[in-house]
């Protein structure tokens, strides 16, 4: 008979209000698959009280392999960097662009979305950036039923 998972990570008193995991590496021994555990909290979100997720509605970023359901990981960064994927606010709701230069005084933004404008601007801090994707959740196989819980 299972246990379930809460009961276990009581039990053990971990830290988590879920168990990690069991994570397989190719260069470890076949003898012991499972001796290492992955939190994906720990390895996606560096700073969590910088970090929000946003689930991806328009699929106008299929080039870029962002597809429509996939959820962006996206982190407040006090510095940008060329080739950083920002995520800015509009009107329309949010839109992605690629920081493809820096220098000269001028900050250029090509949006992933073929149809939206480049932006080019002298302070970057006048855009509503809510922060670079760090991360990108992709399902593999659509999933239409799936319902995300807080």
């Amino acid at each position: 008979m299972m246990k379930p998972i809460a009961n276990i990570a009581m039990q053990k008193k971990l830290p988590f209000s879920y168990c990690p995991i069991p994570f397989y590496s190719d260069n470890e021994q076949i003898a012991s698959p499972f001796s290492k555990k992955l939190d994906l909290n720990l390895y996606c979100i560096k700073h969590p009280t910088k970090t929000c997720f946003i689930q991806v509605k328009k699929p106008n970023m299929i080039a870029w392999g962002i597809e429509e359901g996939d959820i962006l990981i996206v982190e407040q960064n006090e510095r940008l960097s060329t080739g950083d994927l920002v995520v800015i606010a509009s009107k329309q709701g949010f839109s992605v662009y690629e920081l493809i230069s820096d220098k000269e005084s001028e900050f250029i933004f090509l949006p992933l979305n073929a149809k939206m404008n480049s932006i080019r601007i002298s302070d970057s801090s006048q855009l509503p950036i809510i922060g670079v994707i760090t991360n990108i959740i992709h399902q593999i196989k659509s999933n239409k039923l799936m319902r995300l819980v807080a």
